[in-house]
């Protein structure tokens, strides 16, 4: 007879992103500038709809300027900004609306590729349109303001980072896409992956969408009209929920991607967290050399700085397809032909580049059950 333990585990506690503290200083700074008066906390409308309150600290007002800040909580996740102090000046202009600067330590972008134009500072779209929401709601009309926004450990921190790598200089990025830090303990990780799996072969699904994360969640709703709440998240572990999809008895997957992501996959890599797989550009170039026997192409492609700015160079949509193929070949060898998959592959300026040879078909037929 087999006695069994039960394990205590503690709930690990989210956070909030860079994007979402930078959002809430914006406000709160725009809002002592516009009241003068001070304020301890502020509320924030988050990208879900949720309302969330966060602290303000240093409050500093006068007629023409104030400012503010607050401590980065990323709960417990180990990110490097956990605990950096984010600030933000509010300033009246004469133009109308809302005007984004950055100073000391947010980087600028100077290489293509990445969701920001080169020169920029680096806030990527999502924080950017927080900000402006955040300030444009309590905004007097015919009002303009300029928020600064700085970090003053940036520039030492971004050296913990792939900022360097990616041509980001100066500092750290402004980032999020939900507005929350998920913690990432592996193990609670991998467990929070399989719950949805269990969740829809209880309903007698055998078919499910996979998707690393939220770009590609988003994409699959949005381009794909697949509905968010089937979608199953594999996080960098693709490979452990290929294998935990197997072992729920589930039969087919179209897995949904950026090549970033992806081409990993192609190479045999199923754990592709960049600080544990990072070999983007020789899988691709590789692949792309054996496709076309362009020797110039592939010599550029092992120097992109982003699989974005790869994606540029090969405009031609049959060899993603090729892609795509190569994903699921790889996919159903790793699960000994247990499980079809499919592969839908798209990138964040141009949409589905590629696709398996069955991957519409797919997911037509999930969309229709």
């Amino acid at each position: 007879m087999h006695s069994t333990k039960k394990i205590q585990t503690k709930e690990l506690r989210t956070g909030y992103t860079t994007g979402t503290c930078s959002a809430a200083v914006a406000k709160a700074s725009a809002m002592m500038l516009i009241n003068q008066k001070p304020y301890e906390h502020v509320e924030l409308t988050l990208p879900d709809g949720s309302l969330h309150v966060l602290e303000i600290k240093g409050a500093k007002f006068n007629p023409t300027e104030a400012s503010c800040y607050t401590v980065k909580d990323a709960g417990d996740d180990p990110d490097v900004t956990h605990g950096a102090e984010i600030h933000a000046t509010a300033k009246f202009i004469t133009e109308l609306g809302v005007k984004i600067s950055a100073g000391k330590g947010i980087g600028s972008v100077t290489r293509p590729g990445l969701p920001v134009e080169v020169g920029q500072p680096a806030i990527n779209p999502i924080p950017r349109k927080m900000i402006l929401e955040a300030v444009g709601s309590i905004l007097p009309e015919r009002k303009g303001i300029e928020i600064t926004l700085s970090i003053p450990a940036g520039e030492e921190l971004a050296k913990r980072t792939f900022n360097p790598r990616l041509g980001i200089v100066g500092g750290i990025s402004v980032l999020g896409t939900t507005g929350i830090v998920k913690p990432m303990s592996e193990e609670a990780l991998k467990a929070s992956l399989v719950v949805k799996l269990h969740q829809l072969r209880a309903h007698g699904v055998d078919t499910a969408v996979y998707a690393p994360g939220n770009y590609a969640t988003y994409f699959a709703n949005e381009s794909l009209s697949f509905n968010t709440d089937d979608i199953v998240l594999t996080s960098n572990y693709i490979g452990f929920m290929l294998e935990e999809g197997v072992k729920a008895g589930m039969k087919k997957v179209v897995l949904v991607g950026h090549p970033g992501k992806l081409v990993k996959v192609a190479g045999g890599i199923f754990q592709t967290h960049s600080r544990v797989s990072d070999a983007r550009n020789e899988i691709l170039a590789a692949h792309y050399m054996q496709y076309s026997k362009d020797m110039e192409t592939f010599e550029k492609l092992m120097k992109v700085n982003t699989t974005e700015e790869a994606i540029e160079l090969i405009p031609d949509e049959s060899f993603w397809n090729y892609m795509a193929q190569k994903v699921k070949e790889r996919c159903e060898l790793f699960t000994y032909n247990e499980l079809q998959v499919e592969c839908i592959l798209f990138s964040q300026v141009a949409g589905k580049i590629g696709e398996s040879n069955e991957a519409m078909e797919l997911l037509k037929a999930i969309n229709n059950e």
